[in-house]
Order: structure tokens, then C-alpha cells, then sequence
């Protein structure tokens, strides 16, 4: 993906007003729920799966940025013309994160969620998805990384979702506007 805005990163880190996090996040009405997870957890699947039901913002990279009225969701990020994989942006739409969802995979049982309430956990699971600064030129920058994600836990609640394939579209939105 190529970048719209020129050095995001150092922007949010040096300002401590946000971060990008590789995900996908999905508008319904001015409510954006965002799902992260390792490669492979299903966070293209979904927003492909509830592209009929709600708005795709980005299913790679979403700029989350701290407001007045909350954490805004929006992407700064494009399909490059010579990447083969096809993605879901929608660069003007945009909205307020209600829910993080950590994706697990569900073979068995039909979707669900379950709140994280272990600080630690949220912790982890965010650092793998919303990196640090990218260059060594930015390692000043770190410190600043690590007040933004403990700002993020505060903020904003977080879950596992275990999510079946095989759910309708419906019963996975109905699962996600049931959110705190």
C-alpha cells in the first residue's frame, strides 16, 4: 500500500495523537469497529463478508487519531498499481471507533466475543499490530509510541472475536452492534 499522506507515522508519534495499526475496519453509520489480528486471521475475510452490510474504510491499514470526540478511524493508505493483492479502501469515509476486535478463528462453535479486561494482554496483542516508529531515524520517537497505545487501552474497549466463516453476514453485525 502506498502512503497518501506523506510521514504519517512521524507525525502521530511526534504529536502523540495516534498511531496506524494493520487492520481492517469497517464503518456502520458513525460507529467503526476495527479488527487486528496475525497474518492470516480472517481481518480481509470480514470486511469482504460485511462489505454488504457496512462501509470498508481499509482491510490493511487504518490511521486511528485522538479527538475531542473520541479515537477517529480513517486510512491514509491506497492500493499501489503494482500490488497484485486487491483491497478494500474506501479513503473518504471515516468515523469513531465503538469496538478493537482481536480475530481468532472459530472452527466448531457459531461466533462470538468475549470482552478483555487483562491490560497485559491488550498490550501484547496490540504490539503486534501497531508498530513502533518504522525507521531507526525515529528511535527518539519510541517513548512517545508507548504513551499512544497505553492512551489507546484506556479509550477504547477490546475483544476477542472468534469468528466462524461460515456465520451469515447478519448474525456477525448483529454480534458487533451488541458492543459496549
Amino acid at each position: 500500500m502506498k502512503e497518501v499522506r506523506k510521514d504519517i507515522y512521524k507525525e502521530l508519534f511526534s504529536s502523540k495523537s495516534g498511531v496506524v495499526v494493520h487492520s481492517s475496519a469497517l464503518c456502520d453509520g458513525s460507529d467503526v469497529y476495527i479488527f487486528s489480528g496475525v497474518s492470516e486471521s480472517g481481518k480481509s475475510t470480514v470486511a469482504q463478508k460485511l462489505n454488504c452490510i457496512m462501509i470498508p474504510i481499509n482491510d490493511e491499514k487504518n490511521v486511528l487519531e485522538f479527538t475531542d470526540r473520541g479515537v477517529r478511524v480513517s486510512t491514509h493508505f491506497l492500493k499501489d498499481e503494482d500490488d497484485p493483492k486487491e483491497y478494500l479502501v474506501n479513503e473518504n469515509v471515516e468515523g469513531y471507533l465503538k469496538a478493537f476486535f482481536f480475530l481468532l478463528k472459530e472452527f466448531e462453535k457459531t461466533s462470538y466475543i468475549e470482552q478483555i479486561n487483562e491490560k497485559t494482554y491488550v498490550w501484547k496483542m496490540l504490539l503486534t499490530c501497531a508498530g513502533p516508529p518504522p525507521t531507526k531515524k525515529e528511535d527518539h520517537l519510541f517513548s512517545n509510541y508507548l504513551e499512544v497505545i497505553d492512551r489507546l487501552t484506556d479509550l477504547v474497549p477490546f475483544y476477542n472475536f472468534y469468528h466462524n466463516l461460515n456465520d451469515p453476514p447478519e448474525y456477525i453485525a448483529e454480534l458487533l452492534r451488541k458492543t459496549i
